[in-house]
């Protein structure tokens, strides 16, 4: 069904064409009737005269009035021209829309077909649809208004698409999944950290006062399994199993150059974390969706040569996230308070996490996210007392992208840069979250 833009356009134009024909003719036969039967005029040749320059003038209007007839002409054809360009690349769904909620009349004034569309529906009842059509069918098909696949092309599916936004949200605890529904996430991470410290004073020989550096650096490679599901009564569970590779190495060196370097390595299992979220608040015109998450990261890890796989404590967290959509920008905040149990007569400090987010759908198929955090961490308890100097203040800066590879492949990919010392240097992780049903 042609685009009631088109149709309205195309009308136009012949509606121009025929009022000036309609004017030329009009024209003409007026000069005609002013003619006696045997030809002549029967005026005076002043007559005449005045009778000629009157007809010149007319003749000069009737130009003038051409002339705008064809720019009008014109016009609208390089209207036609646009329209069928932007035709050509709009989505069908929103066409097949548009027409059957709109039909133009062919005097140019709209009228709503929606009395149309249930006798136009039994007077050409739709055909059934074959449940496994052939793939040459709907690649070369021109209704379906889609390129032919061909290398390195694939086709997501409808629902797919629509909601790659939502599985993003989904990754950064902004969104449930349906009761019933199953998540899986495999995923990798990578982190780094280096900080440098002044360490002891050296003598040279030349009797020159050198002060050397204790340069820390630590590397973790993990590798974690993550189950999501999505309950009744507006919650989601969440189980988290890593698999840690940690190595530490101390450097020191002074002036540039390396005294002695120790590093020691270890791998096992981590920390097993459990997370509950509750939506308590969906979101309205005004109004922000609100979420409230309560986690526990466990003890569980593995300790080998002193170096602890997991954080070797038990942490509890809970959040509040608030929500709010713009399509195709999503905004988000959230706050999230951590506390500790202490252990071996150490206690970490408390943490206040608060955090703003934004996430936007570059296409239907991938959307970016971008979140600024910043962890404010009180200082280390021993024995009771508090630690001088351990308090923290971490900013971190993160960008991420979720993107449909191919059917039925996600990938969810992560990068954050630590914008004070005290914050890791760098952390990157990528996950592939699968839907189980």
């Amino acid at each position: 069904m042609a685009d009631p833009g088109l149709k309205l356009s195309r009308t136009l134009c012949s509606a121009a064409a025929v009022t000036a024909a309609v004017a030329l003719i009009a024209s003409t036969n007026a000069a005609a009737s002013e003619l006696e039967p045997d030809g002549s005029s029967g005026r005076t040749p002043s007559q005449l005269s005045a009778k000629a320059g009157s007809e010149a003038a007319a003749i000069k209007e009737l130009q003038r009035r051409l002339d705008q007839r064809d720019d009008f002409i014109l016009d609208l054809l390089e209207r036609v021209q646009r329209l069928e360009r932007q035709m050509a690349i709009r989505a069908p769904s929103v066409g097949r829309a548009v027409n059957a909620a709109l039909s133009v009349s062919t005097d140019g004034s709209s009228s709503i077909a929606a009395d149309e569309a249930p006798r136009s529906a039994q007077q050409n009842p739709p055909q059934p649809r074959p449940q496994n059509p052939p793939q040459s069918t709907q690649q070369n098909s021109p209704e379906s208004g889609a390129p032919q696949a061909g290398p390195g092309q694939f086709e997501v599916s409808e629902e797919d698409a629509q909601r790659a936004l939502e599985r993003a949200l989904v990754q950064t605890g902004a969104s449930l999944l349906f009761p019933g529904k199953f998540e899986l996430v495999p995923s990798i991470t990578y982190q780094f950290n280096q900080v440098g410290r002044p360490s002891q004073l050296a003598l040279t020989s030349a009797g020159t006062v050198l002060v050397t550096e204790d340069v820390l650096r630590s590397t973790q490679l993990e590798g974690g399994l993550l189950l999501r599901a999505g309950l009744p009564w507006d919650l989601q569970a969440e189980i988290s199993l890593p698999y840690d590779y940690k190595r530490f190495s101390t450097a020191s060196r002074v002036l540039g150059s390396n005294l002695s370097d120790v590093s020691i390595s270890q791998s096992g299992m981590g920390d097993p974390t459990f997370s509950l979220t509750k939506q308590v608040l969906r979101e309205g015109e005004w109004r922000p969706g609100l979420f409230l998450s309560g986690t526990w990261d466990s003890d569980f890890g593995q300790t080998r040569s002193h170096i602890a796989l997991g954080s070797g404590f038990n942490e509890f967290r809970g959040s509040v996230t608030a929500v709010k959509r713009q399509d195709p920008l999503v905004f988000t905040t959230s706050f999230t308070y951590q506390t500790a149990l202490e252990s071996h007569n150490v206690a970490p400090g408390d943490q206040f996490i608060p955090a703003v987010g934004m996430l936007f759908a570059v296409s239907p198929e991938t959307s970016l996210r971008f979140a600024q955090q910043l962890d404010f961490v009180r200082p280390i308890k021993v024995g009771g007392n508090t630690v001088p100097g351990t308090d923290q203040l971490q900013g971190i800066f993160s960008v991420g992208l979720l993107s449909i590879l191919a059917r039925g492949l996600v990938m969810d990919f992560n990068v954050s840069i630590g914008e004070t010392p005290d914050a890791p240097d760098l952390t990157i992780r990528m996950g592939f979250p699968i839907r189980l049903n």
